[in-house]
């Protein structure tokens, strides 16, 4: 794989790591868990955040070498 391609893959990743994270920034607000501290509920909204963004890394990448755009 070439420069532009890692490129395109890492940055499908932090866009889909941003996304978990607020979203499940926001779903935890809108449930109002309270039985957690702040740290803890962070650390699990990135724990969740970074899975999706490596799951999406995952993908991407086999679809590249598949020679799909959009897998």
């Amino acid at each position: 794989m070439n420069k532009e391609i890692i490129k395109d893959i890492v940055i499908r990743a932090l866009k889909t790591f941003v996304q978990a994270f607020l979203s499940a920034i926001s779903v935890d607000a809108l449930l109002g868990v309270t039985d957690f501290d702040a740290f803890k509920k962070i650390g699990l909204s990135m724990l969740i955040a970074g899975t999706a963004a490596g799951i999406s890394a995952v993908w991407n990448s086999i679809a590249n070498i598949k020679g799909v755009s959009d897998y």
